[in-house]
This record gives structure tokens, C-alpha cells and sequence, in this order.
């Protein structure tokens, strides 16, 4: 079956979306019905999105297009209102990741989804990897021994233009309104919420435990350095510590401790590490598996929207912490960048050091202030 989809959000990331959908469309999997944004097409949007409709107003758009699938691709304080507007207009929702912004926004959202007999996927890519599924797999079938803890650690650097990008970027709240656009919330969302579907603690219940650590390097409102722990129902130490100012950038990596072994999960690359093997692993997009799951409901959704409770539990965390601290400044160094002043987009901040902070981190379940990181003194945890 063709099934028509509406997308939300064309630029930024939402453009990876309108590049999937022509690829399924020529496959024949998918009709695009129509895009939604608020500013007009670039050439390659205008060339993808052919003479599709076109509307900055999503309700409008939907009244006229009526589709089958609604795609929410969209600046994360928007979400809720967009997606009530698909749900409202009859058609199954994608919302991307972080799909919202409060815990009480996404029980409504839950809610307006059972309500309206809809599905809802979010877009926490990571988690239709079959490299996740293979070391859940291995965990619940004790190959590692009981498991003490799950590890991550993130190391990247993100320029100037980064944080231009959007009004958004980089702030807690725009407006009075929960955006919460830190590290851990958005561009390593994907280590939380994988840690937390290997320990199998998708449940907002299923997290008893939530330490903070947040910082920030950068004149911003948001965390770009930090860490967080979790213990979980099952008695799991989870650590996720990442940095948005690496002196050094490299692919964020979740590890697993048992007490018969571990196992070091790649899952930007969906490259799986254990017993001395490496394997590398397929995935399967949340678009692709959602189109799956309408055809035939015994296809489990990978992402569902009410299987976000333990990330959500962890989001709601940082939204309600107290501010980030800022980090020393004796421990930032600016990159220039091309033009040489350090005012370019392409110019960076980075944090010294904090490459092995973040993964001593990982590695001991520890946190920053535990390890003695120097330019993190630890702020009180919330629980």
C-alpha cells in the first residue's frame, strides 16, 4: 500500500526527511501529499518536493491534502501544537527527537494519540539499528552476566553557526517556553534513550534515579557539557557524559559492563563490539518501520511515543535543574576558525581536557565531580 505523508518541517533536519521520502516515493512506498514550512523551499527542497503543495500553515495544508502519515521535522517548542494538528486531521504522526519538551507535554500528546485510535513513532533514529537489537538480545540472554551498568560518553564539537542556526539554539526556554536544547536533551538524545531500551526502562517509572551535572562553556542558556546518572528499576547504573566542545571530535559510544563480560556499542555506526568480534549491523529508519508497522501491527514500532517515559523522565529532569554552570575559563580555548578573529560560524569553543573526562566518566559510572574533574566542580543532584 502507497501511503501519502505530510511533512513539517523541510530545512534543517527536517531535510534529511524530505530526502527519505523521495527515495521511498521512487520505490514506491510513499506519495509526498505536501510540505509545511515557514519560510519558502531552497533549489534543492523546490527540486526534491517537485509540485507538490506548498503552505507555511500546517492545518491549512492537511485540510487539503488529508494524508495518511503526518511528519513533525520542526523546532522541538513546536512539536505539541503541530502535532494535535495532524492527530486533529486524522492521520498517524512522526514526531522527531526530542519529541516534546515537558513531561506534561508529552502526556498529552499520548493521550491525543490513544484518543484519536493514531499511531505515534518519534525519531530516535539509533533505535532501529539491528546492532541494538543484538545487544539486548546478548544482555537478556545473560551473555555478559548480570549487568552492573551501561556507560556512554560523547565527544563532539559543534561551531558558531551552530548555535545561529535557529532562535532555539542552544536555550532552555524562548518566550517563556520549555525548549530545552542542551546536550544531553537533544544532540545525545540517542545515548539516553538506547541505554535506556537496552536495560529495557522505557517506562517513566522505570528510572528511580536521576543525578545532574550540567555546564556550559559557551555564553548560553543550555548545557553543552555534561553528565547525568540514572539507576533504573532493575537495579542498572547508567551514565551518559557528553561535550558539544571537544578539542578532539569522535563518534559518541555506549558500553556495557556484566559480570561476565562487556560489549562497546558504536550506534552512530551501528558497529557492535564484544568477546574480541565486531559486528556491523543494518538499520531500519523510523519512517521505513512505522510504514511497516501500518501494513502489518505485528511489526513492533521501534520508537513508539508512549515507550519515551524513561527519556522523558530524564528530560523533564534538565528542564526543571537549575541553570548550567559555566566552566572556568581558564579551561576554554576558542578556535579561531577560517577568518582567524573567532567570531566566524566556523569558529569553535572547546573544553581542555574534557575528552578523558567524558569517557573516565563512562567507563567508572562516575560523575564529573566524583572523578575530580577540575573545571566541573559538582552542583547539588536533583533526584
Amino acid at each position: 500500500m502507497t501511503r501519502t505523508v505530510v511533512l513539517a518541517g523541510a530545512s534543517g533536519y527536517g531535510r534529511t526527511y524530505l530526502q527519505e521520502i523521495a527515495a521511498l516515493e521512487a520505490a514506491g512506498a510513499v506519495r509526498l501529499a505536501g510540505v509545511c514550512d515557514v519560510r519558502p523551499l531552497d533549489a534543492e527542497g523546490r527540486a526534491l518536493a517537485g509540485d507538490r503543495p506548498f503552505d507555511t500553515d500546517l492545518g491549512r495544508l492537511l485540510d487539503r491534502t488529508r494524508p495518511d502519515i503526518g511528519i513533525v521535522a520542526t523546532p522541538i517548542h513546536t512539536h505539541l501544537p503541530l502535532a494535535r494538528q495532524v492527530l486533529g486531521a486524522g492521520a498517524h504522526l512522526l514526531v522527531e527527537k526530542p519529541p516534546l519538551p515537558t513531561a506534561e507535554d508529552w502526556r498529552e500528546l499520548v493521550r491525543l494519540g490513544r484518543a484519536a485510535d493514531r499511531v505515534c513513532q518519534t525519531g530516535f533514529q539509533s533505535l532501529g539499528s539491528q546492532a541494538v537489537v543484538r545487544l539486548g538480545r546478548l544482555m537478556a540472554e545473560g551473555r555478559f552476566g548480570r549487568i552492573r551498568g551501561i556507560g556512554g560518553y560523547g565527544a563532539w564539537s559543534r561551531p558558531n553557526g551552530y548555535y545561529r542556526r535557529a532562535a532555539w539554539a542552544g536555550r532552555r526556554e524562548v518566550d517563556g517556553r520549555p525548549v530545552v536544547d542542551g546536550a544531553l536533551t537533544n544532540p545525545f538524545a540517542h545515548m539516553i534513550s538506547t541505554a535506556l531500551q537496552l536495560d529495557a526502562s522505557t517506562g517513566w517509572d522505570d528510572v528511580d534515579a536521576v543525578e545532574l551535572e550540567l555546564f556550559h562553556a559557551r555564553d548560553i542558556q543550555a548545557d553543552d557539557t555534561s553528565c547525568v546518572r540514572l539507576r533504573t528499576g532493575h537495579g542498572t547504573v547508567v551514565t551518559a557524559a557528553v561535550t558539544l566542545c571537544a578539542e578532539t571530535a569522535a563518534a559518541p559510544v555506549l558500553m556495557v559492563y556484566g559480570t561476565h563480560g562487556h560489549a562497546t556499542l558504536h550506534y552512530t555506526t551501528d558497529l557492535l563490539a564484544f568477546d574480541g568480534m565486531r559486528e556491523r549491523h543494518s538499520r531500519t529508519s523510523p519512517l521505513q518501520n512505522l510504514l511497516a508497522h501500518l501494513d502489518d501491527d505485528r511489526v513492533p514500532l521501534q520508537s513508539g511515543l508512549d515507550a519515551c517515559g524513561g527519556f522523558m523522565r530524564v528530560l523533564e529532569a534538565v528542564r526543571t535543574a537549575p541553570d548550567p554552570l559555566p566552566i572556568d575559563p581558564a579551561w576554554v580555548r576558542h578556535s579561531d576558525g577560517e577568518h582567524g578573529d573567532g567570531g566566524g560560524d566556523d569558529a569553535s569553543v572547546q573544553v581542555i581536557g574534557v575528552e578523558a573526562a567524558v569517557r573516565a566518566s563512562a567507563e567508572r559510572l562516575a560523575t564529573f565531580g566524583e572523578l575530580g574533574v577540575p573545571w566541573a566542580p559538582a552542583p547539588a543532584s536533583r533526584p
